[in-house]
């Protein structure tokens, strides 16, 4: 790791070399000289000036001065007199300051005064208050106001939609104020892809999060700060693992591109595998995991045309991260930390020991009674020969292993962020400094993290700007085993937390040797603990940016280089004394991985402004992008469990090496043109031109044009002058992007024998052997048309706005396999082929709900809804009896429809189960319902569900009081089914007739229905693990439930200490806020056994995942 201190010690120097510059050392020393001689002096050793009034300076005044930094300078030569100063760029701006008060000026005084628009209209309840005070008060029906305020006092005036204004009180009592209606929300900056936009010229659809007031506690990656935060975003935690995955979709596709500071970056996390003796590999996390969240400024989220300039993967939307920089001003050094406490949801309540073995009792019977033919499942008689799996003495002296107990555990957050920032006009910087640990609710499951980050940006000349960024990481995660099955292996492939539900309760952790208990095939839970699974990531990410200004404020030029690169290791060991996929032997992995990609881009901006009647914005570039990599790894077995990994040529073995390699390129051409034609239309259109060395040269390059327009009605005269509509602008936009998403080339051979190699020319003919892909001439881009409407609007002075948005996403040529001819050489090759379509809707809506001088209640509603439906399939797909031929959703799920149980004597069941077969027509045996009426079960019986949710939600309230500020923000789904396995795992009725080979259910199997103990259960009884497959292989509906939900995301409650407290300090604290944050505290469904949001497979299945978690948080957060 030497390497990696270096450079990070090397960037610390460089940014401490920066800051020193900023410090403007100047050496000055001057004895009884004017104060107008030592300001012409300063100026010429440092470039400053100083701007005042005649009369508020006395330039005469002798003065002596012997300072060695700029501000030391100043003071001494304006010491003595009643002034103030401010440093902007290079002038030095003094002002007279305020009197000194005197016994006379203490006393307060009455001012009154009146508020009006700039039309001369009242304004009614605007907030009057005493700046730096609690003193204030409200306009009146007439817009008039009475204050008492003190001598020398500040007035600010404020109200909802306009602009606040200060107002010194001075000698007056009585003042008539003008407030300008506010623009902010029109003018406010939206980056889009090479460049940035107003809001109120934006023609395309982006929503924009900003991360200010988003608590970032125990938020350990910036997909944490997404949920429920964008209209048309969907963002679903997948894992919560410590830097756990969330899943991303925009408008229902696949996963986005990521563009962080303009420079495209992986999405998914960079990981090694467990290699090939079947250890468990249950990792999970999301992408970006060296990006600290603290140092993120907005997220844009581009899902429509707007993506269209980014060609290639944007098919799925993009999104776009602006990292922090510095702002010109003296240092600011901010401090934040926080401390959380862990708790993981309820889990799955199993039996206890005596339970279970009451209740595998039960089942054996009735196993018996089935197979013997005995009534109710035959006309036989009872025989009363059946013999009590568990006795009853055993059942009364069972001990309780809480197996959820030994895995679970209460888990801590550590968080700490130090950021330094400031800077003059021609050099600003930033520096972020992030420390994070967690030590999650499993055992074996942490991550520490350590990440550093700077941005300096430097004003050359007058007309060349440099921007570098740079940031450093290192992640060490100790990965836990959690799921249903790690490995592809059932049971004996069990996770740890799968095996603590699974596992009989009434079995001690140790047997009477003390070794590891084990039941029938699984792994024991705790034992688990002993694996030993670490993985490392490193890495480093670079941004050079030039830009040139040619014409200044119309011709510029920007040259941009980008370099990510990525380091992973894992060591994976199991040792001797674990049972594990059958086997009690050491195994171990060893593996590593490398990943690189870089962007070089060069742009080209025109912009002119021709009078009122239009103003343009022409943009050209061209790019070229690397991505390439590199990984081996080593499994072996019988190695020492002292040593580990450490020496694998020591293992007995047998090993199993691998290792992969690859290099992928791109380049690109693109235009875009932005036209304001006379302030009221806009429009935009892009075209760019990607090439991949992935498809055959013949189909190499691609163009993808985007074109959008808008309309500002606020601006035409019969909308303008309606008071209450303050923006009102209609959309719409047509894009088409592409992608190349099938492996990593479709032409070129390599040949393994002999020392032959066919090229992509062709020039070699001989083949013995093929390893990779034939020449696919016929295979292109798969497309995505992409087109929208929307309307943006803000009403009522800005107190309420948002957008709405109507879409549709065509993709076409889809990518995908096909098999080849019986004697060819690969057993698939690449097509293209199928349509299919996205549709939806999305809306967002922002309001200033109420505001006082003391109050602020602000709300933001977000709402989604989507559809994907198969216009044709892929060529080759073969299609079941039950599916639709058109307009198919692409999340169909098909199944019959129970509508009830066979009771004893099958007086309910209806003639229509007879054609299931005798098997089926057993008591506890479920009906399936007929229908269609024709007397007969089968294909045209079956229902349809789209897993899809018909609407994604978040809604989030701030509240401002005083120096108190709370905000609450809950996200969710609606109108969703899953399979839960919380069921499954209960009502495995197979399961509990094995006798001592039975294994641990949940409580719900209390509602199996069963001849002894539950005649009415809600449950399949025995009969349903006897019964023959279903037609067509479909299942039934009763473990499919209401996986809707509405989660509670934050609660965050903050203190902002006032001046009067902080002026304790001196000077030297600027500002303290104290805070409290309880993340997922509440989450309303009707979803039971397990966390409704977390899936373990695309059909909607849950069970044995890593456990949901509530996180209490208390933090501060200090400027200086």
């Amino acid at each position: 790791m030497n390497y990696r201190k270096k450079a990070i010690l090397m960037v610390v120097a460089l940014f401490c070399l920066n800051i020193a510059m900023l410090a403007q050392a100047v050496s000055l020393k001057m004895n009884n000289v004017s104060v107008k001689e030592a300001m012409t002096q300063l100026k010429n050793k440092s470039g400053y000036s100083f701007v005042y009034k005649v009369g508020d300076l006395d330039t005469k005044k002798i003065v002596s001065v012997k300072a060695k930094q700029l501000n030391e300078a100043i003071d001494q030569i304006l010491y003595g007199q009643d002034v103030v100063y401010e440093v902007k760029g290079k002038n030095i701006v003094v002002q007279k300051g305020q009197r000194q008060n005197t016994s006379k000026d203490t006393k307060k005084r009455k001012i009154t005064g009146v508020v009006n628009d700039a039309n001369g209209e009242p304004i009614i309840g605007a907030t009057i208050k005493e700046k730096g005070t609690a003193n204030g008060t409200a306009s009146d029906l007439d817009a008039k106001f009475s204050l008492e305020v003190s001598p020398g006092a500040v007035l600010e005036i404020s109200y909802i939609g306009y602009q606040t204004q200060e107002v010194k009180v001075g000698d007056r009592t009585s003042l008539s104020v003008t407030l300008a209606e506010n623009q902010q929300i029109l003018d406010e900056v939206v980056v889009v892809g090479y460049g940035t936009t107003s809001r109120k010229n934006l023609t395309t659809s982006i929503a924009t999060v900003k991360t200010e007031k988003i608590s970032k506690a125990a938020t350990s990656n910036i997909s944490g700060m997404l949920l429920g935060r964008a209209a048309g975003l969907q963002a679903t935690v997948s894992s919560p693992q410590p830097g756990g995955g969330i899943n991303i979709s925009i408008r229902g596709g696949g996963t986005p591109i990521y563009v962080v500071d303009g420079v495209v970056m992986p999405s998914g996390s960079f990981e090694v595998g467990t290699g090939s003796t079947s250890l468990p590999s249950s990792v999970n996390r999301a992408g970006l995991a060296g990006l600290n969240p603290n140092d993120i400024e907005s997220i844009e989220i581009l899902k429509d045309a707007s993506a269209a300039i980014y060609g290639i993967g944007a098919a799925d939307g993009v999104i776009l991260v602006t990292t922090k920089k510095g702002k010109e001003g003296k240092p600011t050094i901010v401090y934040e930390g926080s401390y959380s406490i862990q708790k993981h949801y309820p889990y799955l309540e199993v039996l206890s020991g005596p339970e279970l073995m009451n209740m595998v009792n039960v089942f054996s019977k009735e196993n018996y009674l089935y197979d013997k033919g005995q009534y109710p499942y035959g006309n036989t008689a009872y025989d009363d020969k059946w013999t009590p799996i568990f006795t009853p003495t055993q059942i009364a002296n069972a001990p309780t292993t809480d197996w959820l107990d030994k895995v679970l555990k209460t888990g801590a957050v550590t968080n700490h962020n130090l950021t330094i920032s400031g800077g003059s006009e021609k050099f600003k910087y930033y520096l972020g400094v992030n420390y994070y640990k967690e030590d999650a609710t499993v055992h074996n499951s942490d991550m520490e993290r350590y990440s550093l980050r700077t941005n300096i940006t430097s004003q050359l000349t007058n007309f060349l700007k440099l921007t570098t960024i740079v940031n450093l990481n290192q992640n060490n995660y100790t990965n836990s085993t959690v799921g249903g099955d790690v490995g592809n292996l059932g049971d004996q492939g069990a996770g740890a937390l799968f095996g603590a539900i699974f596992y009989p309760s009434y079995l001690p952790i140790y047997d009477a040797e003390g070794k590891y208990n084990v039941f029938s095939r699984t792994p024991n839970p705790v034992s688990m603990h002993d694996i030993n699974d670490k993985s490392e990531q490193s890495g480093y990410y670079m941004n050079f940016s030039l830009d040139v200004d040619i014409i200044k404020n119309m011709l510029s030029a920007k040259v941009l280089y980008g370099l990510n690169k990525e380091n992973t290791s894992r060591d994976s060991y199991i040792p001797s004394d674990v049972y594990y996929a059958l086997q009690r032997k050491s195994r171990g992995n060893l593996g590593y991985g490398k990943r690189q990609q870089s962007t070089l881009e060069g742009t080209l901006t025109f912009q002119h402004k021709f009078g009122e009647l239009l103003d343009m914005n022409l943009m050209a570039g061209m790019g070229r992008y690397l991505d390439s990599g590199d990984g081996s790894d080593i499994s072996y077995e019988n190695a020492n469990d002292h040593i580990q990994g450490s020496s694998v040529g020591m293992a007995d073995g047998p090993f199993y090496p691998t290792s992969y390699k690859y290099k992928n390129e791109k380049r690109s051409q693109f235009v875009r043109g932005n036209f304001d034609l006379l302030g009221r239309y806009v429009v935009s259109a892009s075209l760019r031109r990607d090439g991949t060395d992935k498809f055959f040269p013949s189909k190499k390059y691609a163009l993808f044009p985007s074109v959008s327009l808008a309309w500002k009605m606020n601006e035409e005269s019969f909308i303008k002058n309606i008071s209450w509509i303050n923006m009102l602008k209609l959309r719409a936009s047509y894009g088409e992007t592409g992608s190349d998403n099938l492996g990593t080339t479709l032409y070129g051979i390599v040949i393994t024998t002999r020392e032959d190699v066919q090229f992509n020319n062709n020039s070699v003919t001989y083949i013995p052997y093929i390893l990779s892909g034939a020449n696919y001439e016929d295979v292109t881009w798969q497309k995505t048309v992409m087109k929208n409407i929307g309307l943006d609007f803000s009403v009522l002075r800005d107190r309420i706005w948002g957008s709405v948005d109507v879409f549709r996403n065509d993709v076409t040529h889809l990518l995908g396999t096909a098999p080849t001819e019986l004697l060819g050489m690969h057993g698939t090759r690449p097509i293209n082929g199928g349509h299919y379509k996205r549709t939806g809707v999305d809306v967002s809506l922002n309001s200033l709900n109420l505001q006082t001088h003391d109050f602020k209640w602000t709300s933001q509603i977000t709402m989604s809804h989507y559809n994907a439906v198969w216009i044709e399939r892929m060529p080759n797909y073969d299609y079941q009896k039950y599916q639709k031929r058109k307009n198919e959703p692409m999340n169909a799920f098909y199944y019959y429809k129970t509508t009830g149980i066979i009771n004893v004597d099958k007086s309910n069941m209806p003639e229509s189960q007879r054609s299931l077969g005798p098997a089926a027509c057993m008591p506890g045996y479920p009906i399936v319902e007929d229908k269609n009426g024709d007397g007969i079960i089968d294909v045209n019986d079956s229902y349809m569900d789209n897993t899809l949710p018909k609407l994604y939600f978040g809604f989030g309230n701030t509240f401002t009081w005083k120096n108190f500020d709370l905000d609450i923000f809950m996200y969710g789904q609606l109108g969703v089914k899953k399979w839960n396995d919380a069921y499954g795992n209960s009502i495995d009725v197979g399961g509990l007739s094995r006798g001592v080979d039975a294994h641990n259910v949940g409580i719900y199997s209390y509602n199996i229905w069963n001849t002894q103990t539950n005649t009415n259960g809600r449950f399949p009884g025995i009969a349903i693990s006897k019964s023959v497959a279903l037609p067509e292989n479909l299942g039934f509906d009763y473990t499919r439930e209401n996986a809707s939900y509405i989660r509670v995301r934050n609660i965050t409650l903050g203190y902002n200490l006032g001046l009067k407290e902080l002026s304790v300090f001196k000077g030297y604290i600027r500002g303290i806020r104290v805070f409290v944050d309880f993340q997922n505290p509440l989450t309303f469904t009707k979803y039971k056994g397990y966390d409704p949001e977390i899936n373990t497979s695309s059909s909607n299945l849950t069970g044995g995942q890593y456990p949901q978690m509530r996180v209490y948080s208390i933090g501060a957060k200090l400027t200086f």
